[in-house]
């Protein structure tokens, strides 16, 4: 046997098999942990140029930017049931709702006013619309639970 595996500080004789897939997984530790996860400069010979060569690992937002689409193509039957019945039941609670509190409902919700807005439009400060807002919530959530 004249290969050898440095395990820790000492040399073990192994055979040529075992040495050569030792080295075989050694490499493939090694681009797990640095080459995929890494990205690196290489530098063109004849100009001198660097180019960034981006890791080979990614992340789903850089792909989403790019264009990827990580979304179902078909949505499921019981989400498309679970979102009607939501929604009937939103339906029927803003109709519990007296005039005042659908209009600060359909300002917020439906004309993305800021609270800000809505307060300056009312006269009151934000802090109020926030409380009333607030209020208007929980009494929403009721219906869902």
């Amino acid at each position: 046997m004249s290969k050898f595996i440095k395990i820790g500080k000492e040399r073990v004789p192994v055979s040529e098999e075992i040495y050569k897939e030792y080295y075989k997984m050694r490499r493939r530790e090694r681009y797990m942990e640095e080459d995929i996860k890494v990205g690196r400069i290489d530098i063109d010979p004849e100009t001198g140029e660097p180019t960034f060569i981006p890791s080979k690992e990614d992340s789903i937002e850089r792909l989403i930017e790019l264009g990827a689409d990580f979304v179902d193509e078909q949505p499921s039957i019981e989400d498309i049931l679970c979102d009607k019945a939501a929604l009937l039941i939103l339906q029927e609670a803003l109709k519990e709702l007296n005039h005042e509190e659908q209009e600060l409902i359909q300002a917020l919700y439906h004309k993305n006013l800021t609270v800000r807005e809505v307060a300056k439009q009312e006269n009151t400060s934000h802090v109020t619309v926030i409380k009333r807002r607030d209020k208007i919530l929980a009494k929403l959530r009721k219906f869902f639970t």
